[in-house]
């Protein structure tokens, strides 16, 4: 894993429609699963876009609880 990557914490929920390259390169272990990294782009499965159903931003900040379009992974 690079060390450029900083997690808070990764027991955080993030939803299960958020995506980024690094999940295809270290799977369900990334870091930028958790936290924005600067060297990601973050989009939604549903929209296929960087916004989510709801019109919000897909980064994991943001899908978490409490966003009516965010499901557990």
């Amino acid at each position: 894993m690079p060390t450029f990557l900083r997690v808070v914490d990764t027991t955080q929920p993030v939803c299960k429609h958020l995506r980024t390259k690094g999940l295809h390169v270290y799977g369900r272990d990334t870091a930028d699963a958790f936290t924005t990294s600067r060297s990601s782009h973050y989009h939604c499965l549903r929209t296929q876009f960087i916004t989510g159903p709801d019109g919000g931003l897909s980064v994991p900040e943001s899908c978490k609880p409490g966003r009516d379009c965010f499901e557990h992974r």
